[in-house]
Parts: structure tokens; C-alpha cells; sequence
């Protein structure tokens, strides 16, 4: 191990505004810039924005040509509460941490990790991540220290529910404080078979809340997480339940604190899209409340009134575009007020609208825009190609960008195969061969006092 001599942060309030483009002008992409290796920048053409490549294909000396990618799910937390550290996901899963200095932008490679599945940090604790990791039973719920490097188990879902034997964990989240709470759903041998979720506080396992969604709402989950105050936990079916003769809704809310679960139907709630949570509010990308159809509108919704929305963006861009997605990633929510939250669109499909502002774009949007719509703040151009290799109108899940942003909203990190320059992952399946790597980029605040650093050491390993 080498030594890093890395700055700690002292957390400030994440910006509610960004020295950033905010027009409406359409910006094309222009010709690629050649990213170079791991470590370096450069500066997006389009918009000025300073961006670094994390990853190479010698990020992994033993793995040689391994793509790297942000969390599958942008409700994951990928960054430290200091912004100390981050992760990133290797083509075979393994976890990959990197000590963080925030001040320059460097990043470098720690020890893989042995979690087996995608891990989420601590809001409260700056070096701690929660995880499973890989064991003979597949079923604790664990923490690592990156200071002590030390794993601890904190909760054995045996003793919990039976007939756990070849089933694993299907994901984790947690919340922010007072009381730290760490949500695990369970119980399936694959992806949409888990139907348990537990919900208990970091501090007191013994506190918990439990539910068997197969038993209780006749579903199986796709997916569950829990927003950042520990109260509401988002439930969302599988695509089979989502269809006849269950025909379940888009997502529940589940709060913790009255035992209630609310529907959130897709037409009536404006559920569809992906969704990102602060405390107690929920954005997604769906339209509309009032305003006409756009695929780039999204709405907000506090989460103990679930079923009434406002939409974010008025008036909407013309001409209308109907085969746009993004993931939104709100890591840097604050408890006091709203900030924006950081997304990254991508167009899709037989889309042959003409290039509109926002397409294939790493923005952020702001949450408190009122009567006059949201601003949105317009970063860089993410230039990841989500075709699937083989059928161009269908996209490959690990093409799309995914950002994940920190905790004090100053840097997001982005999955993208760079127009599919960057190499062939042998490990992929057909149609996503192409590599993709992590690359970083810099949000500057506008009108926002600097954050104070301070030296800290760390310990770090050689790239």
C-alpha cells in the first residue's frame, strides 16, 4: 500500500445554483475530444465544463480491457459524506474504491472490495460503506471501514426469515440522520424474485421494520430503497406484476411511521420515468400537471402527500420529443432546502426530432423554481452511445450515463463508452461490447461561499 495524502472536506450545504449554461440554445456535439488515460482532463467543448477520466482499461492490471461503471441504480450513494472516497463497478461486478481529493480532482485506486453486491456509503459516517459481502450464506448485512479496512457484520437475515437457502441480497440503501437506517430487500434466487424487505436502525438492529410484499401485496419487487429522512421506503413491482391479472402500480410508498402504503398508479400519480428522493420529496421523469406533453419534464412530489404532483419545467421545449430518458441522482439533497438535483438524458428509439436542448446532456435542475419553471443548468454533453450494438433501437443498460452526484454537489461521476471508442470489454455480453469507463466532472457553484479543507491522510494503492 501506498501512502495518499489526501483533503478532507468540511461539509457545507450543498449549491441551489451553478455557474453553468442556462439558455435554450441547441448545442451539437461537437467532434469527440480523445479523453487520454486514467487521470487526465480536459474541458467539454461544448459547455466549458473540466471533466476527468476515472477509469482506463488498465485500471486492473489483473483484468485487463474491464469496462467500469457507476451503480446500476442511481438511488445508490457512491460518494463519502466528505467526498474522501468513491466506487465504481467492474464488468464482473468486483468494487473498486478510490480515495478522493476534492480539491484537485485526483483519484486513486484502493483495494477491490469483496461485496457481492453494489454497496452504498454512509451518509453519516465519511470512511463507511454497507454491503454484503461474499460468504458462505450470502444473507449478512455488513459494514467496511476504508480507514480501519475492517468489515463488520451488523445483521444476519437468517435469523430473520427461513427458507433463505440459494437466494441472495437483492440491494441496500440507506438514509441520512439522526437515526441511521439501512434498508435490504431479499429473499429471491434472482432479480425479481426477492419479496423481503427489512428496514432497521445502523445503531439498534433490533429497531426494524419488516414486510413481505409477496404476502401482504400480492408482488414481487423489482427494486425498493428508502428515501433520506428513514421514513418512506419506495416499493417498486416487477414489469410481470406492473401487467394483468396483478396490474400493480408503478411504485408504493411505504411510510415507516404511520404503517400506510400508497399506490402511486402510473396515469393518475405520474409515476413513470426514474425517480431520485431527498427528505420526504421524490422527483421523476414524467408529464404533466398542467403543462402540454414533453418527455423532458419531470415531476416533484412530497412523499406524505404522494399522489399530488408539480411539474418542474415551464413552458416546455419545442418541438415536442417523446423517446427521451435520464436517470436523476440527488445524493446532495439537504434537509433545510431544495437544491437541484443532477440528471443525464439520453434520446432513444426511431427518434428523428431535430436536436433540442438537454439531448445526451449532464444537467441539473433546479426544485424551487416556482410559478416560473425550473432552471436548468446545462454541464456537458455525456457523449455515451446507448444504442445496443446489434439492434440500434433498443438501448443496452450499461451504455446509459447513470450519474451519481456528491454529497455536497460539487462533483458527479458518469458511466460512458466515450461514441464506443474506447475499446471491446471481452467480458460483455453481444450487443454491449464497446468499453465504458467512469469519467468525473466538476459542477461549479455560482454565488456559493468555498468549502474549507483541511490535510488528512489516507491510504491509498498503487494504480
Amino acid at each position: 500500500m501506498l501512502g495518499v495524502a489526501l483533503i478532507a472536506v468540511v461539509i457545507a450545504q450543498a449549491p441551489s445554483t451553478y455557474d453553468a449554461v442556462t439558455d435554450r440554445g441547441v448545442r451539437a456535439k461537437p467532434p469527440l475530444v480523445n479523453p487520454g488515460a486514467a487521470g487526465s482532463s480536459f474541458k467539454d467543448p461544448a459547455f466549458g465544463s473540466r471533466i476527468w477520466r476515472v477509469t482506463d482499461r488498465f485500471t486492473r492490471p489483473d483484468k485487463l480491457d474491464a469496462s467500469y461503471r457507476t451503480p446500476s441504480a442511481t438511488h445508490q450513494n457512491e460518494w463519502s459524506v466528505n467526498d474522501s472516497f468513491f466506487y465504481v463497478v467492474s464488468t464482473d461486478g468486483t468494487i473498486v474504491p478510490f480515495a478522493f481529493d476534492p480539491y484537485s480532482g485526483t483519484a486513486s485506486r484502493l483495494s477491490p472490495l469483496t461485496f457481492y453486491i453494489e454497496p452504498q456509503f454512509s451518509y453519516v459516517s465519511d470512511s463507511v460503506m454497507y454491503g454484503s459481502v461474499s460468504s458462505a450464506s450470502l444473507h449478512t448485512i455488513d459494514q467496511y471501514d476504508l480507514n480501519t479496512e475492517k468489515y463488520t457484520q451488523l445483521l444476519d437475515l437468517e435469523t430473520l426469515a427461513s427458507g433463505l437457502s440459494g437466494t441472495y441480497i437483492g440491494g441496500i440503501s440507506s438514509s441520512a440522520g439522526p437515526i441511521e437506517r439501512i434498508l435490504a430487500f431479499f429473499g429471491g434466487a434472482s432479480q425479481d424474485q426477492h419479496h423481503i424487505v427489512v428496514v432497521f436502525d445502523r445503531n439498534a438492529p433490533a429497531n426494524r421494520h419488516m414486510l413481505d410484499t409477496r404476502a401482504a401485496m400480492q408482488f414481487s419487487l423489482h427494486h425498493a430503497a428508502i428515501d433520506r429522512s428513514g421514513r418512506y421506503v419506495m416499493l417498486y413491482p416487477t414489469s410481470g406484476d406492473l401487467a394483468p391479472p396483478r396490474s400493480a402500480a408503478q411504485v408504493y410508498v411505504w411510510d415507516l411511521q404511520t404503517d400506510t402504503k400508497t399506490a402511486l398508479p402510473l396515469a393518475e400519480a405520474r409515476s413513470g420515468g426514474h425517480d431520485a428522493y431527498g427528505y420526504g420529496v421524490a422527483i421523476n421523469e414524467d408529464c404533466c400537471s398542467t403543462t402540454t406533453y414533453d418527455a423532458a419534464q419531470w415531476q416533484i412530489r412530497s412523499l406524505a402527500t404522494p399522489l399530488t404532483t408539480k411539474d418542474l419545467i415551464s413552458p416546455v421545449l419545442d418541438p415536442k420529443e417523446v423517446y427521451l430518458a435520464d436517470h436523476p441522482t440527488w445524493n446532495n439533497a439537504s434537509p433545510e432546502t431544495l437544491v437541484p438535483f443532477i440528471t443525464a438524458t439520453y434520446r432513444y428509439g426511431a427518434n428523428d426530432v431535430q436536436w433540442r436542448p438537454w439531448d445526451d446532456e449532464v444537467l441539473a435542475i433546479q426544485t424551487d423554481g416556482g410559478a416560473d419553471g425550473a432552471h436548468v443548468y446545462r454541464f456537458a454533453h455525456h457523449r455515451s452511445d446507448v444504442r445496443n450494438d446489434q439492434a440500434p433501437l433498443q438501448t443496452s443498460f450499461w451504455y446509459l450515463p447513470r450519474p451519481n452526484v456528491s454529497r455536497d454537489g460539487r462533483w458527479v461521476l458518469f458511466t460512458s463508452n466515450w461514441e464506443k471508442t474506447l475499446g471491446t470489454d471481452p467480458g460483455e455480453s453481444p450487443g454491449e461490447r464497446a468499453r465504458q469507463d467512469v469519467f468525473l466532472l466538476r459542477l461549479n457553484p455560482k454565488d456559493f461561499p468555498e468549502l474549507r479543507f483541511k490535510p488528512q491522510s489516507r491510504r491509498g494503492g498503487s494504480r
